[in-house]
């Protein structure tokens, strides 16, 4: 029987009280552990199966609510057709009274009854996603609710595992070895009885040991790691059983011994292979409690700075002059304050010290990857600026051309969003050229095609303030680096090809910053296998930042560069990732709008 969404879901919680008695079992074993996490896992599966299911029945839902909402558009249009018609019959009736208007009724009527259906036909569609959706919420928290249950089965594992061999290393037993040993000549009897003695106590040890290792659960795992412990094996007595010379100059002793290991707390987790903290009780603390006396130090640290702040082995005492005790032995202070060079020294103490500290300027370096935002005259940040600095940078196919920049910049840190382009039409009424044309390119199927009556704010697609803002021309992202430099004094421009490229490959010699190879969901392009892919624009940080932490280097928008021919980088939603290519280009005309480009700016340093 095929258990419902619902069953599923109470199936699963249940699960994750019912063990929750054994995980607090002070010494769970190792097998019962296992059986546990066996059932748990197999649940997880089951989880993940339910889950994916869902996956699929909220993409689903969705592509039927996309479809209404594209036959709406065809139906609205078709319902304003009809809605000319009728007027303008209504019209002609002034002069022919007789004319039959019914047919223009009943198609109005028809058209009319055909969009309210659709609404109704929406509604329904949109309260069963959300429906989905939260099931598909439910389902996950489950699945991770168990993943965490797994994990901590895991853990204990470990422990019992530890405490296991624990058990199995602390048995004693009695050995009996025979020991042969010819001594020297000049040796009394006295000293060649002791000397095989020793040897036959040394020999039994070693036969003890690997008798104790043999025994464990896991000796094969245990004997690769030995070699970094010692078992501290006491020999606790023993008895000569026989002892004398034989065949000339030959000594043999036999003995029976009694020994015990005392292995440290820590020596299973060695020997095992596995996290120390896996030697202790959860919470336990994992320091020696031995008690042992410790002399402890008067010390005076002093610098040559005020409001600074003082961290001795990262514990923070406040600014110098301070004086504080500490246990003798080695210790690290660090002093800082800012606009000055860290202080950084590791002392040894014995008795009780004075610490003159020297703080210096600290020189304002400029580092590739630092961060800052301008100021607006409205109190409103600029867009987020990430610095790079100049150098010799590889660059182009197979990194073939080597470029000296010569110069300092920032780029933002996104490509320029909805959002901040709203700021800047609402502050100066500048209308775009797509608005002004009244057209915005967009890709049908294989074709690029203008569509008329789109724009920024109508690209064809939803868009929240945080999508990169597109149908946009070369010269309207000029006009806004324009309005950002007049706004902060500074000089704002649109990159060239070569500064876009090396903030795309931040520092990389791949295709692509973080290799040459593209997998499915690393970025919006087409055919990636994102929510957006060939669908739309998504919002600018839905995806990892490259490691100087600029985000949609790869894919989401293509990218204006301030060449005159119109190249734009970066590749797009609906262009295929080797497009996206931290050297790919594309040629726009500089005064084209379309809705697969945007733009991030740059700021002269």
């Amino acid at each position: 029987m095929r258990l419902g969404l619902s069953a599923l879901l109470f199936a699963l919680s249940s699960c994750l009280v019912t063990t929750s008695t054994q995980a607090e079992n002070a010494s769970p074993s190792v097998m019962a552990i296992d059986d546990t996490l066996f059932s748990h896992q197999t649940q997880w599966q089951e989880a993940q199966k339910a889950t994916q299911a869902q996956h699929i029945k909220v993409h689903n839902q969705q592509a039927e609510l996309d479809r209404l909402i594209e036959i709406a558009k065809q139906l609205n249009t078709q319902l304003q057709s009809a809605k000319a018609h009728l007027e303008h019959d209504y019209l002609k009736m002034i002069d022919e009274p007789e004319l039959d208007i019914t047919p223009s009724q009943n198609a109005y009527q028809v058209a009319w009854a055909e969009v309210k259906q659709n609404q109704q036909q929406r509604l329904a569609a949109e309260q069963t996603l959300q429906e989905q959706q939260a099931q598909l919420t439910q389902l996950q928290t489950s699945q991770e609710a168990l993943a965490q249950k797994i994990k901590h089965f895991e853990q204990d594992k470990l422990r019992a595992r530890s405490e296991r061999l624990r058990t199995e290393l602390k048995r004693a037993s009695v050995q009996k070895v025979s020991f042969t040993n010819v001594c020297s000549a000049s040796m009394t009897l006295q000293q060649c009885n002791q000397q095989t003695l020793e040897l036959a106590q040394q020999k039994a040890v070693k036969q003890f040991q690997a008798w104790l290792i043999n025994e464990t659960t896991e000796s094969s795992l245990v004997k690769q790691n030995l070699a970094n412990i010692s078992l501290n094996i006491h020999l606790l007595s023993h008895k000569i059983v026989e002892s004398g010379f034989y065949s000339g100059n030959k000594f043999k002793t036999v003995i029976e011994a009694q020994l015990e290991a005392r292995p440290t707390t820590t020596a299973p987790c060695s020997l095992l292979n596995i996290h120390n903290q896996y030697c202790f009780a959860a919470g336990e603390d994992q320091q020696n409690t031995q008690q042992q006396e410790v002399a402890w130090i008067s010390l005076v640290i002093r610098s040559n700075q005020y409001h600074d702040n003082v961290s001795i082995d990262g514990v923070r005492y406040g600014s110098t002059p301070i004086e504080v005790m500490l246990p003798a032995g080695k210790h690290l202070v660090v002093i800082e304050k800012e606009g000055y060079r860290t202080f950084r020294q590791e002392i040894d103490i014995s008795s009780d010290h004075t610490l003159r500290a020297m703080l210096h300027e600290q020189a304002n370096e400029l580092k590739a990857g630092d961060k800052f935002a301008d100021t607006l005259k409205n109190n409103q940040q600029a867009p987020e600026m990430i610095t790079l600095v100049a150098g010799q940078y590889l660059l182009g196919e197979n990194i073939a051309r080597q470029i000296h920049l010569d110069h300092a910049f920032a780029l933002s840190a996104t490509p320029v969003t909805v959002e901040q382009f709203k700021s800047f039409t609402q502050q100066t009424g500048y209308q775009t050229d797509a608005e002004l044309q009244n057209i915005c390119l967009a890709v049908n199927e294989t074709a690029v095609a203008p569509i008329s009556g789109s724009h920024w704010q109508k690209p064809g697609f939803s868009q929240t303030a945080q999508s990169p803002v597109v149908c946009v021309s070369q010269n309207d992202a000029n006009a806004y680096t324009r309005w950002l430099s007049q706004q902060t004094g500074f000089k704002y421009r649109l990159p060239t090809e070569d500064e876009w490229e090396v903030a795309a490959r931040a520092g990389s010699k791949m295709d692509y910053w973080w290799g040459n190879h593209f997998s499915a969901g690393q970025a919006n392009t087409g055919w990636a296998g994102t929510p957006w892919s060939n669908k739309s624009t998504s919002p600018v940080r839905a995806f990892a930042a490259n490691p100087l932490g600029f985000y949609d280097m790869v894919g989401n928008v293509w990218q204006w560069t301030n060449d005159p021919r119109g190249v734009v980088k970066g590749g797009a939603w609906s262009f295929s990732p080797d497009m996206a290519k931290a050297y790919s280009q594309l040629f726009v005309a500089p005064s084209a709008a379309a809705n697969y480009v945007g733009f991030r700016i740059l700021r002269e340093l």
